[in-house]
């Protein structure tokens, strides 16, 4: 998965429409830990 497309799923997840190109900065390794670490936080609020 590339950052791109990484960077669409947290856009995604948020619900936003925010650019988020700021997040490109980051290595991919830490960008799947904060896909990870918003879809935990998600889950958490929705249950």
């Amino acid at each position: 998965m590339t950052k791109e497309e990484l960077i669409e799923i947290i856009k995604s997840i948020l619900k936003t429409d925010l650019d988020l190109g700021f997040l490109v900065q980051l290595k991919k390794g830490e960008l799947e830990t904060l896909v990870a670490c918003i879809r935990e936080r998600v889950d958490q609020t929705s249950a």
